[in-house]
């Protein structure tokens, strides 16, 4: 359903409340569910002090609400604003120190923190965008605003646990219909991605590690792989497809923002919100950590560098369209290490190991010219080794395999032939077999 009603939201820096037991966020939530008035006195025991909250929340008119201490001290208290608006201040040591404003529907639009010299320091408040509702952030302490975005969902249960439990650099948090989401900037939603592919793989090595396979079929196979070295006339093409004279690193999915966006059905209660403006989004718009220049074009980067100013570490190179080229790691502002690599039209090319800009290593490369998939090793941009040719259909083509005396075995399960070669690629023997044979 999306997002669509903000009961509370806080920035992380400067707020430590705890969302999941807000009493504030659960007061209107039930208003929001139910559209009936809510009314209560209640005592909170907060860190071993009495709180005692009085409030009332209803239709066509502003909340009342305030909070005070044993001693009758104010610690919250509603304030009316201009428009039949109204604002929620909260004072520590009786100063003001965060001020929430809300519309004459009770819709949330903005949550300012106040310093020592009661000016304005930091503010969070929605936006309208692409993909539904962000947050403006704007702090005294950044040079312009940034947009925050919601925190990509994991699919995967288990990996969504670890990934909350272990992940905790947030710009801030909201209490919504659709539960507690956290919001983060555009360096932190790179790092949250790299987070989840790093548990990815740690519940992959804990899941081999626990895995015994007591089937006498694989005592027989040799798993020195498969070879696809000297003997292929149709090795896979992959020279005829259109590539990027440059590549690019991991994706910080930026707000996808348009300064003319339709009403979309998002709430009637934020129709006073507003829309990210075209002059906002270029201001507000992800600088890159460096640009590159290949083949005419400029690329932007987005990741690590080394202190030369080279790319080093994880990293995503885009397009001046914004589609990425290349996602995956990078040493002396070469790929090298793990990483994707995309065709112009946003397909995949290949993945898997690199060594100084070239697919070396064990990998999955796509051919542009009919679609099959080479995968198995791979040398100096080529396939050569052992490896598995599938076409577009999913039928496997050839297998091949590396024999301990530098020769090439490969079964062509189109013909159904079993070709041995010499180490120097010429055909020694072959046998003509079916699969028939083993029915």
């Amino acid at each position: 359903m999306g997002i669509k009603y903000f009961y509370d939201f806080c920035l992380t820096g400067y707020d430590n409340t705890d969302l999941s037991s807000d009493i504030l966020a659960e007061v209107r939530r039930s208003f929001f569910d139910s559209g009936k008035r809510i009314r209560d006195r209640i005592t909170v025991d907060s860190q071993g002090e009495a709180l005692f909250y009085e409030y009332t929340l209803e239709k066509d008119r502003p909340l009342k609400w305030t909070v005070k201490d044993a001693a009758g001290t104010v610690l919250q208290e509603v304030v009316a604003a201009e428009d039949g608006r109204y604002r929620l201040c909260f004072y520590k040591d009786q100063a003001l120190v965060k001020r929430m404003l809300f519309s004459k529907l009770h819709t949330l639009l903005r949550v300012e923190y106040i310093d020592a010299s009661g000016t304005v320091c930091a503010s969070i408040e929605p936006r309208k965008a692409r993909r539904g509702l962000c947050l403006l952030y704007t702090d005294t302490k950044l040079p312009e605003p940034v947009i925050l975005s919601e925190a990509p969902e994991v699919p995967d249960e288990n990996t969504a646990k670890k990934v909350s439990d272990g992940f905790t650099d947030h710009s801030a948090v909201a209490a919504t219909n659709e539960g507690i989401v956290y919001y983060l900037s555009p360096s932190q939603e790179a790092a949250f991605r790299a987070f989840v592919r790093q548990t990815e793989q740690e519940l992959i090595d804990e899941a081999k590690e626990c895995f015994v396979d007591e089937s006498p079929l694989f005592d027989k196979i040799n798993v020195k792989d498969f070879n696809v070295k000297r003997n292929l006339s149709s090795a896979l093409d992959i020279t005829k497809a259109a590539a990027f004279g440059e590549t690019p690193s991991d994706e910080v999915a930026e707000p996808e923002i348009e300064a003319d966006i339709e009403e979309t059905e998002i709430a009637e209660t934020y129709e006073e919100i507003p829309e990210i403006t075209e002059e906002e989004a270029v201001s507000m718009a992800v600088k890159p950590d460096k640009e590159i220049i290949a083949d005419g074009a400029v690329y932007s980067y987005y990741g690590e560098l080394d202190g030369n100013g080279e790319r080093s570490g994880y990293g995503r190179t885009v397009t001046d369209l914004g589609t990425t080229a290349y996602e995956g790691q990078y040493l002396h502002d070469k790929r090298s290490g793990k990483g994707s690599y995309f065709y112009k039209d946003g397909t995949l090319c290949y993945t898997g190991d690199w060594v100084e800009n070239a697919r070396h290593g064990v990998g999955v490369g796509i051919s542009a010219r009919d679609g099959s998939m080479h995968v198995g090793r791979w040398s100096n941009n080529k396939p050569e080794g052992n490896g598995v040719r599938i076409t577009a259909d999913g039928n496997v083509r050839f297998v091949c395999k590396e024999l301990s005396d530098g020769g090439t075995v490969l079964m062509n399960h189109q013909d159904d032939l079993i070709s041995k070669y010499d180490d120097q690629g010429k055909k020694i023997a072959e046998k003509l077999v079916s699969l028939t044979d083993f029915e």
